[in-house]
């Protein structure tokens, strides 16, 4: 719905952004696709772009698709780029940051993160574990402060601090 797109999104640009368009799309409408659409979008273009466009936009859809993935790696395919950062819940932020810091490749890094699966789908836990072990498998420490079991059940090394710790608490 193109007049919703330009209430959330559009709105913010010059009308002329709209103007250019990428196999039959503008702006608005891209920024209004989840990002699961996006990335399958981004890997149709291949095929729709000429080779000329190709050889300019290439590196550029790459590197896009990859960014993408990263998010979608963190289970946020329902999101759109068009959602204002300021409506994301803790959880969506902490998992943005994660998939920038695992796209980055970044070695030697100590990161600490607290309770990254609060309001994550529990499908989508294997997602975050396995983008949490790339991050430490290419050198970084990964210090995660969680009570989710499969979580817990996934780790190097489980470290129970607090009164009453074990199966009494922590």
């Amino acid at each position: 719905d193109q007049k919703k797109c330009d209430e959330c999104f559009g709105s913010r640009l010059r009308k002329e952004a709209n103007y250019f368009k990428i196999c039959k799309k503008n702006i608005t409408e891209i920024s209004e696709m989840d990002l699961k659409e996006l990335y399958e979008w981004f890997a149709k273009l291949n095929k729709k772009l000429s080779n000329k466009d190709l050889l300019i936009a290439g590196e550029v859809i790459i590197e896009v698709k990859k960014r993408l993935q990263f998010l979608l790696n963190v289970g946020l395919e329902y999101l759109k780029l068009s959602r204002p950062s300021k409506s994301l819940s803790g959880g969506e932020s902490q998992r943005i940051r994660l998939a920038t810091q695992v796209g980055s490749q970044l070695t030697s890094v100590l990161y600490i993160m607290d309770e990254p699966t609060i309001g994550l789908h529990q499908k989508d836990n294997e997602k975050l574990i396995n983008s949490l072990k790339s991050l430490r498998d290419i050198g970084n420490s990964v210090v995660v402060v969680e009570h989710d079991k499969e979580m817990m059940l996934r780790a190097d090394h489980i470290i129970d601090l607090g009164p009453f710790a074990g199966k009494n608490g922590g």
